[in-house]
């Protein structure tokens, strides 16, 4: 663990401000989303994928998050439905807004992983 954080949390930031530095640049630009915007939605939900799996797994394995599971899982589903949802509406709306939508789903995702780290380490 990096500062108290695992590595679950750091490869999130990572794809998280990957993704979303790709969807503002597009933004920016004027492109509706695209195979770059909705491309780096498609890696963050396949990255919540393994992490779902990763965490029934590790609940197996050892004692489980320290706080309460159900709002751990509570987050970890919510965190699955976001890039889901924006993906959705991005195929549904093809103008440059909701590339900007897009690119909002990886600070989110951040901050959501963050509080899943906290829930399984330290409450």
């Amino acid at each position: 663990m990096i500062a108290g954080l695992d590595l679950w949390f750091w490869i999130c930031v990572v794809l998280g401000t990957v993704s979303t530095v790709i969807c503002v640049i597009q933004f920016l630009r004027g492109v509706a989303a695209d195979d770059w915007s909705q491309g780096s939605i498609i890696v963050l939900q396949g990255f919540l994928m393994v992490y779902f799996v990763g965490s029934i797994i590790m609940q197996l394995v050892t004692d489980g998050p320290k706080g309460d599971w159900l709002e751990y899982y509570g987050y970890l589903l919510t965190a699955m439905i976001i890039p889901a949802g924006t993906l959705t509406w991005s195929l549904s709306e093809r103008t440059k807004w909701s590339t900007l939508v897009l690119g909002v789903t990886g600070p989110v995702l951040i901050i959501m992983v963050l509080r899943m780290n906290q829930l399984w380490y330290y409450y």
